[in-house]
């Protein structure tokens, strides 16, 4: 014996389901006709028309200027990074050497011509202090010059 395909009211399970979408979908259009845009589970169309477009337009300024503070912020860090770096390798290089020209050199090379060096000998040990500028950001938030500070232990 065979096993039946049809539902309990005698129809198939894919019948069936035609039928609910269809009765869904005539309540859904029912509604339409009923409140045709004025009331209140259905939103008149229309009655906001333009609200992005403002509200863009007020947080516009907003977010650019966030934009612009972040990606200054951004070459802020990396000068410092790279001014740091300097700093290292003028210490290293005042170590080996055991001359302050080179020294100043190396860390020219490293961070940029514009880097101000400062060496100083204490007891066995080099002090150096490489100032880079930054360039200035437009809202006069972060800082003009960035220091990076390394000290070599002489041997």
């Amino acid at each position: 014996m065979a096993a039946s395909t049809t539902g309990a009211a005698g129809r198939s399970p894919l019948a069936y389901a035609r039928r609910l979408s269809q009765k869904l979908r005539a309540r859904v259009a029912d509604n339409r006709h009923r409140c045709s845009g004025r009331c209140a589970h259905w939103p008149e169309r229309g009655s906001d028309e333009g609200a992005v477009t403002a509200e863009f337009a007020v947080v516009l300024p907003a977010v650019m200027a966030m934009a612009v503070l972040l990606m200054m912020l951004a070459r802020a860090v990396t000068v410092e990074m790279n001014c740091q770096d300097a700093a290292s390798a003028a210490a290293r290089v005042a170590v080996v050497s055991n001359s302050d020209s080179e020294a100043r050199l190396a860390a020219r090379d490293a961070a940029g011509g514009d880097a101000s060096v400062s060496i100083s000998r204490g007891f066995k040990q080099v002090n150096v202090t490489v100032s880079c500028r930054v360039v200035p950001d437009p809202m006069h938030v972060l800082p003009m010059a960035v220091v990076g500070k390394a000290t070599g232990v002489m041997q």
